[in-house]
């Protein structure tokens, strides 16, 4: 098993917190950050981010009026094609 630096670490991130890696590759990452305090730290801070904004996204919804106007206009441009 090669070793990451902490630049392949990084790249390889958000997909190793969106568990999107491979096996192998998780466990490279994994045991980089195990060993590296600043790239641990940097996926602490991406991990709350992407809770954060995951938790954002889910509560925001699409106002009827809008919707509304949104599928009127989709509908309009089905008609005219």
């Amino acid at each position: 098993m090669s070793r990451l630096d902490c630049e392949e670490a990084v790249a390889h991130l958000y997909d190793y917190l969106k568990l999107e890696l491979t096996p192998d590759l998780v466990e490279e990452v994994r045991t980089h950050l195990d060993r590296c305090c600043d790239c641990a730290g940097h996926a602490r801070f991406e991990q709350q981010f992407l809770q954060m904004l995951e938790a954002r996204v889910s509560k925001e919804t699409c106002p009827n009026e809008v919707r509304a106007r949104i599928v009127a206009a989709l509908r309009a441009a089905a008609r005219g094609s």
